[in-house]
């Protein structure tokens, strides 16, 4: 009942158009590293060779992370600062180490980025599902997405070369940034209903 209670979104003072800005800015972010890694695979980002775009992935990813603590610690309920934190420092962390590790040998970032990308879709279809947050499919889908790429990652299927995990590692982030849009026009909707 408590939890039911705590999960409503009746008051959003959130304003929508910047929240559709942001999540444009991530799904083309995501996209256009997806198209990236596909196409040039042997690309050299940030003097890294054989990386290909895990770089800027990296960059990208530390850049939401900083992004989600803030909004943890500026959110008005417990539910939400536990909720943006734990994604926010997850999100960090796995870029701080992305960008450290380019001096390294590629191979090895391919079980971290598998062990994000499936506790990233877990933890974010969890937390959709008991939190009984809006827009539950397009939340649930892309959960979906991170833990089968990071399970393709794992498995080094088809290839373990730097080019998929960077291409795996972009294809969460545009379908992030798709959620985080269909939450931007669910809430234009909902803002438009109690006016």
């Amino acid at each position: 009942m408590h939890l039911e209670k705590s999960s409503r979104f009746e008051h959003f003072t959130m304003s929508w158009i910047r929240l559709l800005i942001q999540a444009a800015i991530v799904l083309f972010s995501g996209a256009i590293l997806s198209l990236a890694s596909f196409l040039n695979p042997s690309a050299i980002v940030m003097s890294a060779r054989f990386f290909s775009w895990l770089p800027l992935c990296g960059a990208i990813l530390l850049i939401l992370g900083i992004l989600e603590c803030i909004d943890a610690f500026l959110s008005q309920e417990q539910r939400d600062f536990f909720q943006n934190l734990q994604v926010g420092v997850l999100d960090s962390v796995t870029g701080a180490l992305l960008i450290l590790s380019i001096s390294d040998s590629p191979e090895r970032l391919g079980l971290m980025i598998a062990a994000f990308l499936i506790v990233r879709g877990i933890v974010r279809i969890v937390l959709t599902q008991t939190l009984h947050l809006p827009q539950i499919i397009p939340t649930t889908l892309c959960g979906i997405v991170s833990v089968l790429t990071g399970i393709l990652v794992f498995l080094q299927w088809p290839t373990s070369a730097s080019w998929f995990s960077a291409f795996c590692l972009s294809l969460e982030i545009a379908f992030r940034g798709w959620a985080m849009l269909m939450f931007a026009l669910w809430v234009r909707v909902e803002q438009q209903q109690n006016e």
